[in-house]
């Protein structure tokens, strides 16, 4: 669920550099010698016969998935130390134990991949200037590389602040996590060398470095359309909890205008502890460890817009939402962004004759109260109230058309399908032959077997996006529109049909 990228091959040599090996570099390198090494590779990357629009549209859809995985990956962290702080007297469970290892063991692997992406276009800040003008390397390019590189670089950041700083404040997380495990792969330390490397002085330098030319840079993208490459990199950017411990400190430091703020993080989180420290990190950043929005949707708190939809809303109605001020919305294809499905309430599942089936009915209590809203998020297969889907400024009601002689068999087929995702975990791959895990529009593929879904090739998988689902109304065979709010209001009933066509061939 990817949008591509065409880019001319000689416009992304620096973007290049990786893919044939400048990210091996030691990070005790110095940043002449860097540089050099970078420059060294130019001329044989141009020789390769690699694609470079391939590395570069790769290497972002590669970027974005990293960061939800350490979305959810913050808030398990959250959650596990927060649980195990609780009784410090007694031993920990071998399930506790195991928890903790295998987490440590994906932890390190997503900390691994980040590294790649960070070293390897953190070059784009020496490019010598004359250099970049003979490949004809445009600014806008050589910032887009630049971008790469510090986005991963501030999530490693913000992995560490949110989710293993938790850990290393307890003596006795702290102790089990650095232990060797064999079985999972671990070395002794893997924790302690995770500290070490976020408050490594050569590592802080660097960092500052991409953020000043970063911040003297970014006004070439200030027009940046909200679904470009560009828009998604600077929200990832400026979204960032260490970016923005940056700026708060530099309001402070007029004088001398200097970017010490990362030595800060670490030393005013540890001196304050656990506690104290991530409350500072939560309330200064309120959402950084949930979906980060820029604002409210446009149909939040609306209450009138509320009873007009639950009016509207029957069993197996299928919702489409746009939400232009969330990071994760800005590289989703087309126009829409998520799909969900509406379950109806205890009485209309026992009119669909399905409220007695185990897989229904042992969520009686969630639909009891106004839980039903079944979607796919970063945390897993959920129910969900209507009030809070509708953090949204676009909202789209399809309905199901089912073939008449088959149509309660096919509904109930649907019902029982939908709920049978019920807790599974997002799929990172965004794979529709994979089923252990799905992503938001695979739960329309997976739940409704009986409708020809169109998919796209991405990557080498197959792939099915909102706009997808959305596209399956056009002709009312075999989805029926039935409601369609538009950044914030109603669109009039004869219009909706062609204002969706035209935001989805925009």
């Amino acid at each position: 669920m990817k949008r591509s990228v065409t880019i001319t091959t000689a416009a992304v040599v620096v973007l290049t550099v990786a893919s044939i090996g400048i990210y091996k570099m030691r990070l005790s390198m110095k940043d002449e010698e860097r540089a050099s090494a970078c420059y060294a590779q130019l001329g044989e990357t141009l020789e390769s016969g690699v694609d470079p629009a391939l590395i570069y549209q790769g290497r972002l859809n590669d970027l974005q998935t990293l960061v939800e995985m350490s979305l959810v990956a913050r808030s398990e962290m959250l959650v596990v130390a927060n649980r195990l702080r609780v009784d410090r007297d007694s031993p920990l469970s071998s399930r506790d134990l195991v928890t903790l290892k295998s987490g440590t063991e994906a932890y390190l692997g997503l900390r691994e991949e980040l590294y790649d992406i960070a070293n390897a276009y953190e070059c784009a800040v020496d490019a010598d200037v004359e250099l970049l003008r003979a490949f004809d390397i445009t600014p806008e390019l050589r910032l887009k590389a630049l971008m790469l590189s510090l986005g991963a670089a501030l999530t490693l950041y913000d992995n560490y602040l949110l989710g293993v700083l938790h850990f290393e404040q307890d003596d006795r997380l702290r102790r089990v996590l650095n232990d060797p495990d064999m079985g999972f792969g671990l070395v002794a330390n893997k924790l302690a060398e995770a500290t070490l490397a976020a408050n490594s002085v050569e590592v802080r330098h660097r960092a500052r470095r991409a953020i000043e030319f970063y911040e003297n840079e970014k006004s070439i993208f200030s027009a940046a359309h909200e679904d470009s490459d560009e828009a998604y990199l600077m929200q990832l950017i400026e979204s960032s909890p260490s970016y923005n411990y940056v700026k708060k400190i530099r309001v402070g430091e007029i004088a001398g205008n200097k970017f010490q703020a990362f030595e800060r993080i670490a030393i005013d989180s540890t001196a304050e502890g656990a506690a104290t420290g991530m409350d500072l990190l939560s309330g200064l950043f309120g959402n950084s460890i949930g979906l980060y929005e820029s604002r409210k949707g446009k149909l939040y708190g609306d209450k009138d817009a509320l009873e007009k939809i639950r009016a509207q809303l029957q069993p197996l109605d299928i919702l489409l939402e746009k939400t232009p001020f969330r990071l994760t919305d800005k590289l989703i294809p087309g126009h829409f962004g998520h799909v969900a499905i509406w379950t109806g309430s205890q009485a209309e599942l026992i009119d669909a004759g399905v409220w007695d089936e185990l897989i229904v009915n042992q969520y009686a209590d969630e639909i009891d109260s106004e839980h039903r809203i079944i979607e796919a998020l970063r945390s897993g297969v959920q129910l969900s109230r209507l009030e809070e889907f509708l953090n949204v400024d676009d909202l789209v009601i399809l309905r199901p058309l089912f073939n008449e002689d088959t149509h309660d068999a096919d509904a109930q087929e649907a019902l029982l399908m939908a709920f049978r995702q019920v807790g599974k975990k997002y799929d990172f791959n965004f794979d529709v032959n994979t089923t252990d895990k799905i992503v938001c529009s695979e739960l329309a593929y997976i739940s409704f077997p009986a409708f020809d879904w169109p998919t796209d090739e991405v990557l080498g998988r197959h792939s099915i996006s909102p706009d997808n689902v959305a596209q399956m109304a056009w002709n009312n065979v075999p989805l029926s529109l039935i409601m369609f709010y538009h950044d914030g209001a109603l669109v009039p009933e004869d219009e909706q049909d062609e204002m969706m066509r035209e935001l989805m061939l925009q």
